[in-house]
């Protein structure tokens, strides 16, 4: 994703965006990652997302996290997405995060090979 570059953008602007946005791309988490910060980390740096969400929010051991994410691409386009994922309470340490990213642009393109890049990074290689 060279094209895409971390931005920032307000919660006020985030939220407008999101309304506004037709294409919209719902990718299920399917990974080998335990921990749900961990599953954040991994997804912010292959795909040059953002974000939004401040630390303060993130931290804890709750069982869940939801974030607000953000990029720009070098075109100017922006892309939204949102993280919603958990683990099961009671669950062993050993059992994968499960949940949903929510990505949200203007075109169609840019929702759709967000996606992808997603889908196709969210398991560490095996080791």
């Amino acid at each position: 994703m060279d094209y895409i570059v971390p931005a920032h953008c307000s919660e006020t602007e985030f939220r407008k965006m999101w309304a506004e946005f037709e294409w919209e791309n719902k990718i299920t988490v399917n990974t080998n990652i335990t921990d749900l910060h961990e599953y954040l980390h991994h997804l912010l740096g292959n795909t040059n997302l953002k974000c939004l969400t401040p630390e303060k929010a993130l931290t804890g051991e709750c069982g869940f996290l939801a974030a607000n994410l953000y990029a720009r691409s070098i075109f100017g386009e922006d892309a939204l997405a949102n993280l919603s994922i958990e683990k099961p309470m009671g669950s062993p340490p050993n059992v994968p995060v499960v949940g949903h990213v929510r990505i949200r642009a203007k075109t169609q393109g840019m929702a759709l090979s967000l996606g992808d890049k997603i889908s196709l990074s969210q398991k560490f290689p095996a080791s």
